[in-house]
């Protein structure tokens, strides 16, 4: 092959084929311009090494590798494929001849993109690939020096020659051998797992990173560095922070890029989809416009229009202008055995101090209890019986919403207010819905939302705010204005705003209170350092001083009451406590803040 690396001759041949131009080589061949005089038009011919030097692997890709595959992708975003032959005994490839330069030419040139531009031209190679994917094609070298850039800036990927088809079984690479360009390849090229459409997606990953920041994620030289730092270590991510890009790009980009192929997108179509959903709220304008845009997708997603039209239905019979009879609303509940069967067991406990009085039905307990209450209960029971499978995070969401529930009915009834003590239970449960729904239905927005209270020290509704376009308490108020819920759970589902609150006055505002005042002791408890519980104790007191004189030790306690009751309700709720990791920091908070106290006590 030595013969060919760099033709002196215009009568040097592949085939037909009269070379014109050495263009490069790689790990898989040497890429030539060359002539067809038959057609009268310029080519690139790749004339491929043998595979691992294996002579049979050599004619099986001669047979049924790269050109069977490429020849079957036409799209504007693909360098076409004219033919294959075999030269010498060696395989060639005859591309259409695109002039122009590589994406990693254009990046050393000129540095990071603009990102508007990066963002137009990845969706058009992202269109090729998923073009590719569509048809069950793997290219599985994705890298910048694949995508030539022509002479009117359209993106041409190229150079499928680790291209499997994606048939019965996950393709693989042959052999333990390391083809391809390493620093653009994804964990499970290095560790044995099958290689799939999202394979690629990892590679596209780190390709859009590049051409935002200017420089690769993966900071290593030699191969087993690269390995390591694929397969191990964290990527450095930290410019897209520092450069100010948009927090919902940054989710699509962390997804892409993550070492779980399960949390990856499935494919090309996938990402681009994901990648056009971020970009569209911030050009419809106004918070009406994103709520539209988020209900839209989750409308999408199975169990959100069935969960939807059982809460309508359910509001609208309970609804105090409906006149609609206790045997409707009844009927609607007797719909869902699992709710019907919480329903009569919540009604029986302690929760509701019936406990022994032995309610066997639910026109029973609707006429025992009260339409409000009945119909803010199943409200609470449909919204979590359709949560459940979710993953931990969403697990301990509706834990530490029922926690909230419990601290908020004891709450309403320290403070006098029985009266209360039902709808401040299901206010409760309520005030954290955008939260849970995130969870539920954006699981990466979710991630990132995390990252930025985490690592940059953002508030839950700023970090939400930056990343979906509205924050999670304008986006509960939205959906359960929606699902029409009663005024007062729409209500104290508004996050009360920073700072030291003034005193609630009416009942929506007493509801409000109580509602922050449960949930945010939890995510105080959950989340504090063992440092500082004493400290932040003491805030969170001065905060809701104007709802009620409360010390940490009163906190302390109604937090120890709520985990006790919490335990007491599980089974009823068919909530799995074991490994919860909610009840286990608030458990390890409340043990040392409360060795603190005594000493608290004495200094002071």
């Amino acid at each position: 092959m030595d013969a060919l690396s760099k033709p002196r001759s215009a009568q040097l041949k592949i085939g037909r084929f009269i070379l014109t131009r050495w263009l490069g080589s790689g790990l898989q061949g040497k890429v030539f311009q060359a002539f067809d005089p038959v057609l009268e038009r310029p080519v690139a011919i790749k004339w491929l090494n043998p595979p691992g030097g294996d002579d049979a692997a050599l004619k099986r890709e001669a047979k049924s590798g790269e050109g069977r595959i490429v020849a079957k992708l036409e799209h504007p975003n693909i360098v076409p494929l004219h033919e294959a032959g075999v030269h010498g005994g060696f395989p060639y490839l005859v591309f259409g001849y695109v002039d122009g330069t590589t994406l990693s030419e254009k990046r050393t040139k000129d540095g990071t993109m603009p990102v508007q531009e990066a963002l137009t031209m990845f969706r058009a190679i992202l269109d090729g690939v998923a073009c590719a994917h569509a048809q069950g094609v793997l290219h599985l070298d994705l890298c910048p020096g694949n995508i030539l850039i022509d002479a009117a800036g359209v993106p041409r990927i190229m150079d499928f020659g680790l291209a499997r088809l994606a048939a019965a079984e996950a393709a693989r690479l042959d052999d333990d051998a390391v083809i391809g360009t390493p620093r653009y390849m994804s964990p499970e090229h290095f560790n044995g797992q099958p290689l799939t459409a999202r394979s690629d997606v990892f590679a596209l990953g780190l390709i859009l990173y590049e051409m935002l920041t200017g420089k690769s994620p993966v900071q290593a030289e030699s191969l087993l560095a690269l390995i390591d730092a694929i397969t191990v270590r964290d990527l450095e991510l930290g410019d897209m922070d520092a450069l100010g890009l948009d927090a919902r790009l940054q989710a699509v980009i962390r997804r892409a890029l993550s070492r779980d192929t399960d949390r990856r997108f499935a494919d090309a179509t996938e990402m681009k989809l994901a990648l056009d959903e971020t970009l569209a709220p911030a050009n419809r304008g106004g918070a009406h416009s994103t709520v539209e845009f988020l209900l839209n997708r989750m409308q999408r997603k199975a169990n959100f229009p069935a969960l939807s039209n059982n809460l309508l239905e359910l509001n609208r019979l309970t609804d105090e202008a409906s006149g609609s009879s206790v045997d409707a609303l009844a009927n609607v509940v007797l719909r869902d055995y699992a709710i019907t069967n919480k329903l009569l067991k919540l009604a029986n406990s302690s929760l509701y101090g019936r406990a022994g009085i032995g309610i066997k039905t639910v026109s029973d307990a609707i006429q025992l209890l009260g339409l409000n209450v009945i119909r803010m209960t199943c409200n609470g029971l449909a919204f979590f019986n359709s949560m459940q499978g979710g993953d931990s995070h969403l697990r301990d969401a509706l834990v530490s919403s029922f926690v909230s529930a419990l601290i908020g009915r004891h709450f309403a009834i320290r403070l006098g207010r029985r009266d209360l003590a039902e709808e401040a239970f299901i206010c409760g449960m309520f005030h954290r819905l955008g939260k849970s729904l995130t969870i539920f239905y954006f699981e990466e927005e979710f991630r990132e939302i995390e990252r930025l209270v985490e690592e940059g020290g953002l508030a839950d509704e700023a970090a939400s705010a930056q990343v979906l376009g509205i924050g999670y308490g304008d986006l509960g108020m939205a959906v359960a204005g929606r699902w029409k819920f009663p005024e007062t759970i729409c209500g104290s589902i508004q996050n009360p705003g920073p700072g030291a609150l003034p005193k609630p006055t009416k009942p929506v505002e007493i509801q409000q209170q109580i509602a922050a005042f449960g949930n945010e002791l939890c995510e105080l408890a959950a989340r504090a350092r063992a440092d500082q519980g004493l400290a932040l104790l003491d805030a969170f007191s001065a905060r809701f001083a104007g709802l009620i004189e409360i010390s940490p030790t009163d906190l302390v306690d109604l937090l120890r009451l709520a985990l006790d009751k919490m335990e007491e309700f599980a089974p009823v709720l068919g909530l799995e406590l074991a490994g919860s990791r909610f009840m286990g920091r608030v458990g390890d908070f409340l043990a040392l803040t409360q060795a603190a106290l005594p000493a608290e006590r004495e200094q002071s």
